[in-house]
């Protein structure tokens, strides 16, 4: 218990270090990076891969117990941060939401999908023959650019149960750069393509009033903080149990089957599903106003620096020596292809102007959601546009299947069960139909 302690006591300093470091110092003030990513690559830097400060210290038998805790860190408040995704979040009706955030949805899918064509293409020709890679590998795109350090972390048991424990360190490294891609290149594009007051027709302004802020409030004896972290709490036990009573059910129909294949779903993506369900009961039942979105994404904000800072301090840089050359062709591959898509299919998807909107997409398929939201405050400071609502809006059709979903969580084993070329045939063939739907609306307006 007290090297639990210890270790969330270093984990938060260590967000803290990195927020100072970045600004202080001029070079890093101009690249945005998020405190919890410095402060991962500067635990790095001191730990054992590195310049191993307890050896120096004489304290080495305690800041191995403080790494060990620390690796589990990252698939323990990842549910915490997919538990937020939803929570607090006002769902509208399933038609209402499409008819707004439609062109978002289908460039996300665009992307996400792409990004495990390319991935299985590169590692069918490049990887796998000339460089002998684990065919596991394919995935990594996707999981590092669209679910980050977080699905990567969740992931763990997966790559370990499938013998590719390297895995995971590839899927962290491409998440360090994909961060690194959305928080630095992608703003300097985002500068460029600044917008005008007269570039946004008065149809598309953002005419949308603040919100009601009169909400019920708990016991004033009981914490609001407490209240919103036993709503969390419980919707994660229910993931649980779901997951369980499913495993359950599948080894009575499949008695005979050495992998189950409800085993291999990870916690943090039925907790996605099940936020979803939770939120929709308290809307229901009108018990949505004891509860703020604005704390919700606190406490999402918080889980993610934890994840970050906790999965970048334990990577292996044996790993990432071991396969730059990998983790390199994949990211080229994975951020040329986002590029592409966000030059040709974002003018013609979106109306004028089409930057806020189509970068917010570019910025969530290359360095998770947040990434996005970031994009939109650049390139639209003063929120003209309804980008910022049309794309929060996007989320519940596509983060419950491919932004650290249930797709991106069944990737690995399709990989193992089904093989490279099957998987590519499926995943292209969905490819295909979204871009077939997407010529369809490109004509259409």
């Amino acid at each position: 218990m007290t090297y639990i302690l210890a270790t969330f006591g270093v984990v938060i300093l260590l967000v803290a270090l990195g927020e100072v470091v970045g600004k202080h110092i001029p070079l890093l003030k101009r690249m945005p990076l998020p405190g919890a990513v410095l402060g991962g690559l500067i635990g790095l830097s001191i730990g054992p891969e590195l310049l191993d400060l307890g050896s120096s210290l004489n304290i080495e038998t305690t800041t191995q117990h403080i790494y060990k805790e620390m690796g589990v860190f990252p698939m323990l408040f990842i549910n915490i941060v997919f538990a937020c995704l939803m929570l607090g979040k006002r769902i509208d009706k399933p038609s209402r939401i499409w008819s707004r955030a439609r062109p978002h949805i289908v460039i996300g899918h665009i992307i996400a999908w792409g990004q495990y064509v390319v991935g299985i293409i590169l590692t069918l020709f490049i990887l796998s023959p000339y460089l002998s890679v684990d065919p596991l590998v394919a995935p990594s795109i996707a999981i590092g650019f669209q679910g980050g350090h977080g699905t990567a972390a969740g992931l763990t048991s997966n790559y370990e149960t499938f013998d590719f424990s390297e895995g995971k360190t590839i899927a962290y490294s491409i998440a360090t750069v994909g961060v690194f891609l959305a928080t630095v290149v992608a703003p300097l594009l985002a500068k460029t393509l600044s917008i005008k007051e007269t570039d946004i027709p008065s149809e598309l302004q953002n005419n949308e009033q603040k919100p009601d802020e009169e909400r019920k409030t708990f016991s004033g004896s009981t914490s609001s903080l407490t209240m919103h972290f036993a709503l969390i709490a419980l919707t994660i036990v229910l993931s649980k149990l779901f997951l369980d009573f499913s495993i359950y059910i599948e080894s009575i129909l499949r008695p005979q089957s050495d992998q189950l294949f409800t085993q291999f779903i990870p916690l943090f993506s039925v907790v996605l599903i099940s936020g979803l369900f939770v939120q929709l009961l308290l809307q229901k039942f009108n018990w949505s106003h004891f509860f703020r979105r604005s704390l919700f994404n606190k406490i999402s904000a918080f889980g993610l620096d934890i994840v970050i800072v906790s999965a970048l301090t334990v990577l292996s840089l044996g790993v990432v020596q071991e396969y730059w050359v990998t983790i390199l062709l994949l990211v080229f591959t994975g951020f040329g292809w986002n590029l592409a898509i966000f030059f040709f299919l974002g003018p013609r998807l979106f109306k004028r102007p089409w930057t806020p909107y189509a970068l917010s997409d570019l910025g969530g398929g290359t360095g998770t959601t947040a990434s996005g939201l970031m994009l939109i405050r650049i390139v639209d400071p003063k929120y003209r546009t309804n980008a910022q609502q049309s794309y929060s809006e996007k989320q519940p059709f596509y983060e419950p299947i491919m932004g650290g979903g249930l797709v991106t969580a069944m990737a690995l084993p399709l990989v193992v069960k089904l093989g490279l070329l099957s998987t590519l045939f499926i995943t292209g063939g969905i490819l295909l139909t979204w871009l077939v739907y997407a010529a369809f609306l490109i004509r259409k307006t």
